[in-house]
C-alpha cells in the first residue's frame, strides 16, 4: 500500500460511539489506540458522548443515556445539541483522518460522520448470532453513513460476518489488542488472593450474557473435586447483588472482588491458576482472554464463534459447551489437576499474544491512515496545467 512517508505526524480524531464516562471493553481500546498512535508520534484527540467528566485530552460532545440491550448495558448519546459540538470539534482540530467505533450507534458518531471532510475508518466490534436487530430496521439511515466509509475494519470475522451480512462490501480484520508487556511482567500478588490454593478467574461485567451464574455452579462441582479452589471474580455490573446471593446459598466459593484498577489488574491474571470466560453468545473477540495468553496463563472458555476464532488456532485452551455448567467444571478440573496441561497452555497462549500487541496493530492502522490520506491528498490536488 502506498502512502505518506513514513514519520509525518497525523491528526487523528477517534470517536467512540459508547459513553466515554463508564468503563468498557470498547472503551478500553479506543484509549490504548490513542496511546499507542501517540508513541508512534501521531496527535489524537478521542471524543464522544460522555456520562462523567474526561481526562484533558478528551473532548465531550453531549451528554448520555443507559439502555439495556441485548442483557447489556449500553451508554449512548441522545443530544441533537452534539451536532453543533461535533461540527466545532472537526473545523477546529482540523483532522488528517478519523477512526471511528461502531459508527452506526446515535446520535453523535452519525453527526460526525455525516460532517466529516476527511477520509473516515470505521471499526465493527459487535456480533450476534442471531443477526443485528438494528441493522434491518434503520437501514435507510444506514446505508448513506456506510457509503462515507473510506475503510471498513473488524475486530473478528464473526464481527466482519454480522456487519457484512446488513452492508455487503470489503472489510479487514484487525484485530484487538494489548500491551502485551503490561500482563506479561512479573507482579506481587494482590492481597485478595494469597497463595497456598488454585484460583479460577473471571474477569469482566456482570451481566446475564457473561454466564457467570453457571460459572459458579460448575464451581460447586469443582470444589467437590478440589477442596480448595476458589472463584475470583473480577468486575462489576447489575448482576453482582444477585450473583452474591446465589453464591452464598451455594457454597460455590466465590469472592467478588469488584472493578480492579487498570494498573492492578495484571496482578490479578499472574495470582490465579486459570482464567475462565463463561460467556452465552454474542462475544465478538474476547480482550480478557487475550490479557490472560499475555498472561501466561490456561484458559477455559465456552466454545461460541467470538473465543474459539482467538484460542483455537493457538490451542491455549480447552473449550467447553455452552450453558453447560457440568462441561465447564470438567474443563476446569481437568487444567487443575494436570500441571502439564496447565503450563502447555499458558505457554502457547503467552506466545500467540505477541502478534496482538498494541506495538503491532498500531502500525497496521497507521498503514492504513497514511494509505487513505494520500489518495485523497491525490485526488485534490489541482490538475497540472490548470489556472
Amino acid at each position: 500500500m502506498t502512502g505518506d512517508p513514513p514519520g509525518r505526524p497525523l491528526r487523528v480524531g477517534i470517536c467512540a460511539s459508547y459513553d466515554l464516562g463508564k468503563a468498557g471493553g470498547v472503551n478500553t481500546h479506543i484509549r490504548a489506540q490513542a496511546a499507542a498512535l501517540r508513541r508512534l508520534g501521531h496527535n489524537v484527540c478521542i471524543f464522544g458522548a460522555t456520562s462523567a467528566p474526561l481526562a484533558a485530552d478528551e473532548v465531550s460532545l453531549g451528554g448520555c443515556v443507559s439502555l439495556v440491550i441485548g442483557d447489556t448495558e449500553t451508554g449512548f448519546g441522545i443530544d441533537p445539541r452534539s451536532w453543533w459540538t461535533s461540527k466545532r470539534l472537526l473545523r477546529d482540530r482540523r483532522f488528517d483522518v478519523l477512526h471511528m467505533h461502531e459508527p452506526l450507534m446515535p446520535l453523535p458518531s452519525w453527526f460526525v460522520l455525516w460532517q466529516a471532510h476527511v477520509p473516515v475508518v470505521a471499526t465493527f466490534h459487535t456480533y450476534r448470532s442471531q443477526g443485528h436487530k438494528w441493522y434491518p430496521q434503520y437501514r435507510w439511515i444506514f446505508d448513506r453513513l456506510m457509503k462515507r466509509l473510506a475503510v471498513r475494519l473488524a475486530v473478528s470475522e464473526a464481527a466482519k460476518r454480522t456487519v457484512a451480512a446488513h452492508f455487503p462490501g470489503e472489510y479487514e480484520v484487525v484485530p484487538n489488542a494489548i500491551d502485551v508487556e503490561r500482563f506479561a511482567s512479573q507482579a506481587a500478588r494482590p492481597s485478595l488472593m494469597p497463595d497456598g490454593r488454585p484460583y479460577v478467574l473471571y474477569v469482566g461485567r456482570l451481566e446475564p450474557r457473561k454466564g457467570i451464574d453457571r460459572l459458579m455452579r460448575a464451581m460447586a462441582t469443582v470444589r467437590r473435586r478440589v477442596p480448595c479452589a476458589q472463584l475470583v471474580v473480577v468486575g462489576d455490573g447489575p448482576d453482582r447483588a444477585a450473583l452474591e446471593a446465589a453464591a452464598h446459598d451455594m457454597d460455590a466459593g466465590v469472592l467478588f472482588a469488584g472493578r480492579v484498577s487498570d494498573d492492578d489488574l495484571p496482578r490479578f491474571y499472574k495470582a490465579a491458576d486459570l482464567v475462565c470466560s463463561p460467556a452465552l453468545g454474542d462475544e465478538s473477540f474476547g480482550i480478557v482472554l487475550l490479557e490472560a495468553m499475555a498472561a501466561g496463563r490456561p484458559i477455559v472458555a465456552t466454545n461460541i464463534a467470538g473465543y474459539a476464532e482467538l484460542l483455537a488456532p493457538a490451542g491455549c485452551a480447552r473449550l467447553a459447551a455452552v450453558d453447560d455448567p457440568e462441561s465447564l467444571a470438567r474443563e476446569i478440573c481437568l487444567v487443575l489437576e494436570d500441571a502439564t496441561v496447565a503450563r502447555t497452555l499458558g505457554l502457547r497462549g503467552a506466545l500467540a499474544a505477541k502478534r496482538y500487541d498494541w506495538d503491532v496493530v498500531a502500525r497496521r492502522l497507521e498503514e492504513i491512515y497514511y494509505g487513505i490520506t494520500s489518495v485523497r491528498l491525490t485526488a485534490s490536488a489541482p490538475t497540472a496545467g490548470r489556472t
